[in-house]
């Protein structure tokens, strides 16, 4: 790729929903390096030699999987100092011979890029998933249940932290630290991911 940004989304749309073996085949040849690797939450690929091969595995078997598959990229991110692309995506798959119904579910992407010769070619694909999101693209009817799951869970923490703070317990860390939470939080800051940091930066950045 030439220009990453403009290009990523039909890149995107060509190894995913390619009509035909070749013409997937050739995209991942295109567009991968030959040592590229892959993580997904249900299968990975370590990069290495001949990696690019067990890629193109991977999609074409999700393409058997799935005859039918729609893709839109919602939005894109380029970091071009570190060689960095985030999509936001929307996808439906549809299981072949599954009774169900195919549901959206929306993935982000992360594909890290390496530069050969000007060119931008994909070294790594990282697919994130949340878990309802999963569960839409493997069976949809569940997905309901994982988010009123989700819901409970988090209504469960809400619960043990108000106990917490009555039983004085929230209050163990700060004295094992010897260092009040104004401090901690009033000191620099920063997300380890670097994916979603949406606050402050450390002083000097």
């Amino acid at each position: 790729m030439e220009h990453p940004a403009d290009e990523i989304s039909s890149v995107v749309s060509l190894i995913t929903t390619a009509v035909a073996p070749e013409i997937q085949q050739d995209g991942i040849q295109r567009y991968f390096t030959p040592d590229a690797g892959f993580r997904h939450p249900l299968c990975a690929v370590r990069p290495g030699p001949g990696s690019r091969e067990r890629i193109l595995g991977l999609y074409q078997w999700y393409r058997v999987m799935s005859p039918k598959i729609d893709l839109d990229v919602k939005s894109i991110v380029y970091d071009k100092p570190q060689g960095i692309l985030i999509l936001d995506v929307v996808q439906s798959f549809h299981i072949r011979l599954s009774p169900f119904k195919p549901a959206p579910s929306r993935l982000v992407v992360r594909l890290t890029l390496k530069e050969v010769d000007r060119l931008y070619y994909i070294a790594f694909q990282e697919d994130f998933y949340h878990p309802d999101d999963l569960m839409s693209l493997v069976v949809p009817p569940l997905a309901p249940l994982v988010r009123l799951a989700l819901g409970a869970v988090g209504a469960m923490s809400n619960m043990c932290a108000t106990v917490a703070h009555v039983l004085g317990i929230s209050d163990i860390y700060q004295k094992c630290s010897g260092r009040s939470a104004t401090d901690s939080a009033a000191e620099n800051w920063e997300s380890d991911s670097g994916l979603y940091d949406t606050g402050p930066r450390r002083k000097g950045d």
